[in-house]
């Protein structure tokens, strides 16, 4: 079948992209099957937050600037760049080679436009577009990012890897607008999607490129080469957790992403199985309100379901061993830079009485709460239904909404009443450097539309957000993250149900697994039999 899907891919070079691209050549494919959490709901970047639609993009696309394993910003397709003495002015200068899979060079024109579309679906990209004074190409490999006040954050914006992600799309691609997604997944990254080989819903080919001009340094993490290990990456969907499992006990598969707890022990003592986390930080579960409708347009209903989240219900079943999985009432990843635990005490107070009087002080009128249950991932499908007992034992009547996770995206998506097919609650889980600042929070972004689903809005919040970009001290920064956490947990967009270490399995054949916060595919190599 391999054959065959490669035989297609050689011949779609007569149509579109593909004819300017030296085909691929290889003795004996090496091809890495990766199972993945879920079938993607799209595979546009600037149109969803889920991680599915990540693993994809960044075999695809890159950014300006990534992150390397110590959490430090490092040039991708950027080559090198100036900052001026006064810190307005960024001279960018672009990658030599750097060049997108249809043949044609990355050009300062594809940035700025790539970049006007981030700003415009992007929190931070909102708020570094606030003081960007200009934004112009000196030539087609350089261009100039001028501001009207010094920003810190200019970088870390540029790499950022709470969706929406930057990367660099070729221009034609986004002309259409900002609200038309991408139909067109080409980008300048290792590899390339073959959609004549892509079963919708089943497996996503991508076959390395073999006109990449990455990085000369090592790779690390996401900074450094992405020249690639394996000829060819599939991902694949596989809804039930068991298949999955025997497919990689077979080696039918390479990876399993996200490992359903209860196959743990199975897979641990399995011969040539590997278990562990892909990213030893993983993340935080989150139970996600709808802001604008009733009754969690509300802050009393939102802050009465706080009271009753008692985390020690929810990371066990997110976990398969006791250690993995603690419980964390800052709104920042315990242990990072600007964890505190201003506020924190109205979470899990157990307070019915009090979070009965809250619900009851919102105005609820009894109409069915709609909590959305993603059937095909094992993890959250267990958080929704303690989520819905939890709302029910301080009066919600709630309604369960089963689907699979990509019909989730797309419900979650509406802001249209329950009764017309909206959403009152999701529940979801957010990595640990999703988590790590006010800056790059996303549930805690308040901002109205370019919020994430549930759009909340709180001016005092972006308020101090803002305040904290500006801060030039560690003490002011801390300070004001204070500030920022207190200010959540009163208008409460979302609670923080526990900390979690997510566990992943592999074949023992696998070589060069990168490990941390967005850890990538595209480097993992595996061993001939």
């Amino acid at each position: 079948m391999r054959n065959g899907s490669l035989r297609a891919f050689l011949t779609s070079a007569a149509v579109g992209f593909f004819c300017v691209v030296a085909a691929p050549v290889f003795a004996e494919q090496n091809v890495l099957r990766v199972v993945i959490e879920s079938d993607p709901p799209t595979l546009d970047p600037t149109q969803s937050t889920s991680a599915v639609v990540t693993y994809f993009a960044d075999l695809v696309y890159e950014p300006l600037f990534a992150y390397d394993s110590k959490g430090s910003v490092q040039p991708q397709l950027v080559q090198n760049y100036t900052v001026s003495e006064d810190h307005l002015k960024y001279t960018f200068t672009l990658r030599d080679g750097a060049t997108f899979h249809d043949g044609k060079p990355v050009k300062s024109a594809d940035v700025i436009a790539s970049l006007e579309r981030f700003f415009s679906k992007d929190s931070s990209g909102s708020e570094l577009k606030k003081r960007i004074k200009a934004l112009q190409a000196s030539d087609d490999k350089s261009f100039t990012l001028t501001l009207s006040e010094p920003y810190g954050f200019v970088l870390d914006v540029l790499a950022k890897r709470t969706p929406t992600i930057p990367y660099i799309y070729p221009a034609w691609t986004i002309a259409a607008g900002t609200g038309v997604p991408i139909s067109d997944h080409i980008g300048s990254g290792p590899y390339i999607y073959d959609p004549q080989a892509s079963r919708p819903g089943s497996v996503l080919t991508l076959r390395r490129n073999p006109q990449y001009a990455g990085r000369a340094e090592p790779q690390d993490l996401l900074a450094g080469s992405r020249k690639g290990g394996s000829d060819v990456i599939e991902l694949h969907s596989m809804p039930d957790s068991q298949t999955a499992a025997n497919a990689l006990t077979a080696g039918e598969v390479d990876f399993i992403s996200d490992l359903d707890p209860d196959l743990v022990e199975q897979l641990q003592t399995t011969p040539g199985i590997v278990v562990g986390p892909f990213d030893p930080r993983s993340g935080t579960i989150l139970l996600r309100f709808n802001s604008l409708t009733r009754p969690f347009n509300d802050a009393r209903a939102r802050r009465a379901v706080a009271m009753v989240t008692d985390q020690s219900q929810y990371f066990p079943l997110v976990t398969a061993r006791p250690e993995d999985g603690k419980e964390c009432k800052s709104i920042f990843t315990c242990d990072s830079p600007y964890t505190n635990f201003v506020g924190s005490d109205v979470i899990g107070n157990m307070n019915v009485d009090a979070a009965k009087k809250l619900v009851k002080e919102s105005g609820y009128d009894g109409t069915p709460i709609v909590v959305l249950q993603p059937t095909d991932v094992p993890n959250l499908k267990a958080v929704a239904l303690v989520a819905a007992q939890q709302l029910r034992s301080i009066g919600f009547n709630v309604e369960v909404a089963a689907s699979d996770w990509a019909t989730l995206i797309q419900r979650r998506a509406l802001k249209v009443p329950q009764s017309e097919g909206g959403w009152n609650l999701f529940v979801t889980t957010a990595t640990a450097d999703q988590l790590d600042s006010p800056s790059n929070s996303l549930p805690a972004n308040m901002n109205c539309e370019t919020s994430w689903a549930g759009w909340p809005c709180d001016k005092v919040a972006e308020d101090i957000k803002s305040a904290f970009e500006k801060a030039t001290s560690v003490d002011e920064r801390k300070k004001l993250a204070a500030d920022f956490q207190a200010r959540i947990l009163e208008v409460m967009p979302y609670v923080p149900a526990g900390q979690f270490v997510s566990l992943s399995a592999w074949s023992d054949k696998l070589q060069n697994i990168a490990k941390g916060p967005g850890a990538p595919f595209y480097g993992i190599v595996k061993k001939a039999d």
